[in-house]
């Protein structure tokens, strides 16, 4: 009797040594599993990542390729900018004038002003200062076109629009322009690029 119930404990405690063995493979395998899915779970982490990145970089690679072609262009429109305003600057600068200027002395020119309360007149000598020698020697020959020219300028003038230095200033910069008038179709056209007064009365 005693050696059954002796066999019976062993057999008893096999069985709960096969039971712990079993529970532990149980557990083996479960944290096995767990372990790969989160290694499975990391690689494909990973793999979004690094794919993710890599779509992010052709992409700005391809930013890249695009921006280059657009670079040239604007190069170019600033450097044409400059261009266009150095050449602008050019046009808006008077010629340098070579060599020393050339002189005309015109006659005498009297003419009755406008003024309405008093008969007054005006009275100038002036000298041309023009382009070059050719000019010079149209001017004189043209000079009877010029004289009608200035002496119906004189004529519409009151003595308040000569009376101070912006009217003479004013005055001569129209004689030019009356001067350079009789001077189109001519080699010599816009030859005058200035009067100067050597002799004014206004009475």
């Amino acid at each position: 009797m005693a050696e059954k119930e002796s066999k019976g404990g062993n057999e008893a405690a096999k069985e709960a040594v096969a039971a712990q063995k079993k529970g532990g493979k149980r557990k083996l395998l479960i944290i096995g599993a767990a372990t790969l899915a989160l290694l499975g779970g990391g690689g494909g982490a990973a793999a979004y990542f690094m794919l993710g990145k890599k779509k992010h970089e052709l992409a700005q690679a391809e930013e890249e390729e695009e921006t280059p072609d657009a670079k040239p262009d604007d190069k170019a429109e600033a450097k044409a900018e400059p261009k266009s305003a150095k050449t602008a600057t050019k046009k808006g600068k008077k010629k340098r004038r070579e060599g020393a200027p050339v002189f005309v002395e015109l006659d005498m020119f009297t003419a009755n002003l406008k003024d309405d309360d008093a008969d007054r007149f005006i009275q100038i000598r002036l000298v041309a200062e023009v382009r070059d020698t050719p000019s010079g020697e149209m001017l004189k020959t043209m000079m009877p076109a010029v004289r009608n020219e200035v002496l119906l300028l004189l004529g519409s003038k009151e003595s308040k629009d000569v009376g101070t230095r912006d009217g003479k200033e004013k005055l001569a910069n129209e004689i030019v322009a009356a001067a350079n008038k009789t001077l189109e179709g001519t080699p010599a056209a816009n030859g005058v690029e200035g009067v100067n007064f050597t002799h004014i009365i206004v009475q």
